[in-house]
Order: structure tokens, then sequence, then C-alpha cells
């Protein structure tokens, strides 16, 4: 009985640990219904001690309520988190006032310049490796925002605060080495990757895995 616990718990951690390496190279988007500001540091607040009322991995981020309307730089958007997949129309109450923290790592394999681009309606602040570099406390309709940063190669940090307060909700995020050819983070052509999640490979972990169980087994077998 006891090896049959042991085993089952081992599983369990395994398949866990190979469904976050699954999830490696997505950004975290969580989405705060109800809630607005343009003051950064009452959202992240905000977001620190709240919990997120949709929750989403993602590898692109460009999302809009108005389909018909968000041009952004690059074709096609995705619906915010909270709207479940739903085009549910710019003004929609789910959408209408809330705000969006998306974090994650990226990796640079050439040290650069690195710029970064917002299409946002409203507001939105963007933080590299805890420097902010885009600063956008206003409402508007959709405008274009840019960046600069100068990275070394290796793992880098992003973090996005995006606030709506009525109207159009629409936010495309991309990226560009000094070239200032923009792209998703997660565009196998683009400047970065996203796949830096520090998750041991499928194959390390099994074998991990299969050592604990040798070791409970003997463990159970002296018992």
């Amino acid at each position: 009985m006891k090896k049959t616990v042991f085993k089952s718990v081992v599983t369990g951690l395994l398949f866990s640990i190979i469904s976050l390496q699954a999830q490696a190279g997505l950004l975290l988007v969580e989405q705060y219904d109800n809630y607005w500001s343009n003051n950064v540091n009452s959202l992240i607040s905000y977001a620190d001690n709240n919990q997120a009322d949709s929750t989403g991995l993602f590898g692109e981020i460009d999302f809009t309520d108005d389909p018909n309307g968000f041009a952004g730089a690059i074709s096609g958007s995705n619906p915010w988190p909270s709207a479940n997949g739903q085009n549910l129309g710019t003004n929609h109450s789910l959408n209408n006032t809330f705000f969006a923290r998306i974090t994650g790592d990226f990796y640079v394999d050439t040290a650069d310049t690195f710029w970064f681009r917002t299409f946002n309606d409203d507001g939105v602040f963007v933080y590299i490796d805890g420097e902010l570099v885009i600063n956008d406390s206003t409402l508007h309709p959709e405008m274009v925002f840019e960046g600069s940063k100068a990275l070394s190669q290796g793992n880098h940090s992003v973090e996005l605060y995006f606030f709506e307060n009525g109207g159009e909700a629409s936010l495309e995020f991309t990226v560009a080495d000094s070239s200032r050819q923009f792209a998703h983070f997660n565009d196998v052509n683009g400047p970065v990757s996203l796949n830096t999640v520090a998750v041991p490979e499928p194959s390390t972990i099994a074998i991990f895995a299969l050592g604990l169980m040798g070791i409970g087994a003997r463990r159970v077998l002296k018992k």
C-alpha cells in the first residue's frame, strides 16, 4: 500500500512538471475585472493583493474586444481572457473596466538594443528587467508607443500593465532588435525566444522520478 501511494505521488509530480515543460515559451496574462487606474503603482498593489478574475498563457500578446476595428501591426487577435473566447464587442460590460498584468521571461541570443512596441487603447506600462521603458498613463483611442533597452545575451524579464476604462480595449505587444523588424515574442523568426522556463527535459525528469520510486520501493521492502 505504501509503495503504491509513493508511486502515485511521484507519478503525479512527474506529469505536473512535464505539463510545465509544455507551457514553456508562454507569457502569463492575468485579467482583473471591475478595477482600473492610470497609476501603475496602484495596479501593481492591486494585482499583488487580489486574485485575478481570469488567467491565460499566450505566446502572442494581441487582444481586442473590437476585432473588426483594431489595426495593430500584425494581423489577427484574441479576445481578452475574461471573454472566454467570445468576441463580445466594444463597450461590453465584461471588458469595459479592467486591467491586465502580463509577465514572463525571454531569451536573447545576441546582445543588442531591443525595441518594444505597443498598439494600445487605453494605457500601458512596460517594464523590461524592472526598468520602465513604455509609460502611457492616459485614456485614448488606439495609439502606438515604443521604448528601447540595451540587453545582453541571456534571460530577461518582461512585466506589462494594461488598463481599460470604457470604449475599445485593445493591446498588441511586439519586440524587435536594432533591425526594427517587429515580431511577436513567440515568433520563431523573431529576435527573441520565450522558451526559457527553467524546467528540466522530460527525459531527465523521468529518470529522476524513477530514481525516487526505486528509493521509495527499497525503503518499503526494508520495512
